[in-house]
């Protein structure tokens, strides 16, 4: 026993438990764990592109609907019946005022003849005045379309700094005239930036070529070419780039006035294993979680290990317990054994004193009596039965000790049977009025056994059963097969033994029959050469219902 559980036992123990546990509870936790982590990544990522979608949307139409708002004020002065050709210096002062009112963007307004000359200009370049934009690519488009009015791209032009152009053309008095307006890149960039959002983000304009029109200061210059350049379609959309070694989620809208494309990207990008910072709150906690239920299934495995201890000892105990109890049954056994072997061998052995005592008064001459030779040989055969009967206790004693050796021959269980009732014990139950019946339901009654050894237990059985009816009766035997296994049943119609009998029927020198008329052997031998044949014998009773014994044997 204690080798078997040793040490390196229950190390094993422990460790096969701490799996088994971490199987059952850390592993499910794990994965959930990673699916949520890959789930919330997603969802993040996804959110977030939905959310610079919508603020890269509103920043668009915020600018659409501020370019819109300056092109109209441009055309109100224009379309004013009042407004003269060409304005006089003072007139343009006071329109130039008119639209710095409207809007801070605004930084000069010059009016032009048919023959593209700036022929009346307010503003803070008067370099400009009288100057020939003929050339100059936002005039030739407002001429060749014949468009009403356009938004230029920023450009540096003759004052040779960052500005928007917007023009609006009409004919008056007969002649095609344009009143033009620039405006201030970084006022635009003022105006989107306190749209709702924009603090998250750096915002950028680019046009078709990829040339930053407006831009957060610091991220790029204006006129500088952007890295990023927005595909035509979607007109709204959100990307992801690897750039240098970094991704780069933006997002982006093209806008409908102008041939430009607004685009927004987050200022701070996650490029870690977390994607936001509460995203590396929820991992800690389930990393700590995971880590507190791994200690307390190590504390849970060295708990077993300890109550398996506990076990192994109690049943070590009761094993020992259990060998001393049965130890004692032995000599309480051998006791028993003992006395009835003594009881039964001092029954004949004091009719042999008796009658050899007889034997001995009968020739003393004293007694003045003289025996005779009949006298003698009737006390003579009643000594060699005594003797018989002693012998024949230590037979079926040495018989209950020794394990006699099994000698297997193909037997039938049917022919078997019929010899013990028809040739041995036929007449004995015709005397006895007993009345046999024979129930085979085996179709196959050939088995490998001791004949001669099962011969002998059913012999037993049968006399038993003749013993334990009084006056008329009957004695049923029957063989059957149940779960592989022969089955042969001796039901007798006789007394019947009490519950507190049938707990040692099995016992040696242990007999329900009167003093002189058993040896309390016959089952005990019988019992003992089932169990060799590999069978078993059970027993049921009620008294006054007769008994029944069961004979379990192999199929071989």
């Amino acid at each position: 026993m204690a080798d078997a559980y040793s040490d390196k036992y229950y190390k094993s123990f422990e460790y096969r438990t701490i799996i088994r546990l971490s199987l059952t509870y850390i592993v499910p936790l794990l994965l959930l764990t990673i699916y949520f982590h890959f789930q919330y990544t997603a969802y993040f990522k996804e959110s977030r592109l939905l959310h610079l979608k919508s603020i890269a949307e509103n920043q668009t139409n915020t600018l659409d609907l501020f370019l819109r708002e300056r092109v109209t004020n441009l055309a109100n002065l224009i379309d004013d019946p009042k407004f003269p050709i060409p304005p006089s210096s003072e007139a343009n002062q006071t329109y130039l005022r008119q639209l710095i009112n409207t809007s801070d963007a605004f930084i000069d307004i010059g009016f032009f003849d048919s023959t593209g000359i700036q022929i009346a200009y307010a503003g803070p370049f008067q370099n400009l005045e009288r100057r020939d934009y003929n050339t100059e690519s936002w005039y030739l488009t407002l001429k060749q379309k014949n468009t009403p009015f356009i938004i230029s791209d920023n450009y540096l032009g003759f004052r040779n700094k960052p500005h928007f152009t917007i023009a609006v053309r009409r004919e008056k008095e007969n002649q095609s005239v344009v009143l033009r307006a620039t405006l201030d890149p970084e006022k635009i960039y003022e105006h989107l930036v306190s749209t709702d959002g924009s603090n998250e983000t750096y915002t950028a304009i680019v046009n078709r070529n990829g040339y930053f029109q407006v831009v957060t200061p610091n991220v790029g210059s204006l006129l500088e070419s952007s890295a990023v350049i927005p595909p035509d379609e979607p007109r709204l959309g959100a990307e992801v780039k690897r750039m240098n070694g970094a991704t780069l989620t933006y997002a982006y809208s093209w806008l409908r006035i102008a041939d430009w494309a607004l685009m927004v990207w987050p200022q701070v990008e996650h490029q870690g294993f977390f994607v936001s910072e509460t995203h590396g709150k929820i991992f800690i906690v389930s990393a700590g979680i995971i880590l507190m239920l791994f200690l307390v299934i190590l504390l849970r495995g060295k708990q077993l290990v300890r109550f398996q201890r506990e076990v192994h000892q109690i049943k070590e105990e009761v094993h020992q317990t259990k060998a001393q109890l049965e130890h004692a049954a032995k000599l309480a056994s051998v006791g028993e054994l003992a006395a009835g072997v003594a009881h039964e061998i001092n029954n004949p052995l004091a009719i042999i004193s008796e009658e050899a005592g007889l034997m001995k008064d009968l020739m003393n001459p004293a007694f003045g009596e003289e025996a005779t030779k009949e006298e003698l040989l009737s006390h003579l055969d009643t000594i060699r039965e005594a003797v018989f009967r002693c012998r024949n206790i230590t037979y079926k004693l040495l018989a209950f000790v020794r394990k006699p050796n099994v000698r297997e021959e193909t037997c039938d269980i049917h022919a078997l049977i019929d010899s013990v009732v028809d040739g041995l014990l036929s007449r004995e139950l015709e005397v006895s009025n007993i009345k046999l019946i024979k129930e085979y339901t085996l179709t196959d009654h050939w088995i490998r056994s001791d004949e001669h050894q099962l011969r002998q237990v059913i012999l037993n059985l049968l006399t038993n059963a003749m013993d334990a009816i009084k006056g008329e009766g009957r004695i049923v035997i029957s063989t059957a097969l149940q779960e592989q296994m022969v089955q042969i049943k001796v039901t007798d119609t006789g007394e019947g033994i009490s519950p507190d009998e049938l707990d040692k029927i099995f016992l040696p020198f242990y007999t329900t029959k009167e003093v002189g008329k058993g040896t309390g052997l016959g089952l005990s031998v019988s019992y003992g050469i089932i169990n060799n044949l590999g069978g078993k014998i059970q027993v049921e009773s009620r008294p006054g219902k007769g008994s029944t014994f069961t004979i379990f044997l192999p199929v071989r």
